[in-house]
């Protein structure tokens, strides 16, 4: 039996061969949700990026039996219509682990030694001598502050506790520290205030759910050192951009690294654009083509392991399974 599954957003060639095993493969002509609420009426599977796949697109397809989100997170599904409706959630926990942590570490030392404004002394105003003006500092001995200590805040302490010699703090409600590797020196605080009072550098890697919603506000980042370093490449909505300006523009801190914007992709008009302490990048962390390659492969498996009926090995809402659609 041939099953039929639409592609959302280009992946990667290997998750679409994993596919084409067992299904005709349908790109989506638009990938917006009102559009794909058109076209999935007779899919059996769907595997998505970033569009939202909503409750309205969900109850448009009578025949769907699983939705494979290309990523780590599942925050574009709707995974409670989904178990309602008997849709299996698949995604690719731990893909791009690597990626994430690689482009934390590369942001924190980017603003640490001021990359961005040697080089534009240097390339644009041809100025030598400011080698003796511009400011950077050393992370080795600093504290490193982790929002979240999940795979990607474990591999960042890893690269920055091996590689740049720092000291790391974490917060995070759902670990102890009986969870943690007892090689990798993470010392767990009470709670996120104290760690934003130790922290030289603070990053982000929780979840974007309702009770993280604009855990950075004026508050928080009042709260960290004068002059630290603040990363974001989480979820764009776990930060009063606002507030964040604000700290920056005041000079309470030193400089950001941001790959996560709120709203997705951000206005042009963003005041956050306007700061030379800030360096941006299009939430493009997890965009290596190894993880790439990754999270189409893991993703398009688990819609493979649903379509043949085997329980998939990374399943976002496994209270469906008992009563999933066949």
């Amino acid at each position: 039996m041939r099953f039929k599954v639409m592609v959302v957003q280009k992946v990667h060639q290997a998750g679409l061969d994993i596919l084409s095993e067992v299904a005709d493969i349908v790109i989506a002509g638009d990938p917006t949700p009102e559009q794909l609420a058109r076209e999935v009426g007779d899919v059996d599977g769907i595997l998505v990026r970033s569009t939202p796949i909503t409750r309205k697109v969900l109850e448009a397809a009578p025949k769907l039996k699983v939705v494979g989100r290309h990523g780590v997170g599942v925050d574009n599904v709707d995974v409670k219509a989904a178990t309602e409706l008997g849709i299996a959630v698949v995604y690719a926990p731990g893909s791009n682990t690597i990626a994430v942590a690689e482009h934390t570490a590369m942001l924190m030392l980017a603003l640490a030694k001021n990359v961005f404004e040697a080089d534009k002394a240097l390339r644009v105003e041809h100025n030598f001598n400011s080698r003796f003006s511009i400011k950077s500092l050393e992370l080795c001995e600093r504290t490193l502050g982790l929002v979240g200590i999940g795979k990607i805040g474990r591999a960042v302490a890893n690269i920055c506790i091996h590689g740049l010699g720092m000291h790391v703090i974490a917060y995070d409600p759902y670990v102890t520290e009986a969870m943690l590797d007892p090689d990798l020196p993470i010392k767990l605080v009470q709670s996120l205030d104290d760690l934003l009072k130790e922290a030289d550098v603070v990053s982000l890697h929780a979840p974007a759910t309702p009770e993280n919603y604009r855990m950075m506000g004026e508050r928080e980042f009042g709260l960290m050192k004068d002059g630290a370093i603040f990363i974001s490449a989480a979820r764009g909505s776990l930060v009063d951009e606002g507030a964040l300006y604000r700290a920056l523009k005041s000079g309470k801190l030193a400089g950001a690294g941001l790959d996560v914007f709120d709203p997705e992709p951000p206005l042009p008009t963003n005041p956050l654009f306007s700061l030379s302490n800030v360096i941006v990048t299009p939430h493009m962390a997890a965009h290596t083509g190894e993880a790439l390659m990754r999270m189409a492969t893991m993703s398009a498996e688990g819609i493979v392991q649903v379509l043949k009926g085997e329980r998939p090995t990374h399943l976002a809402n496994p209270e469906v399974w008992e009563k999933r659609r066949k």
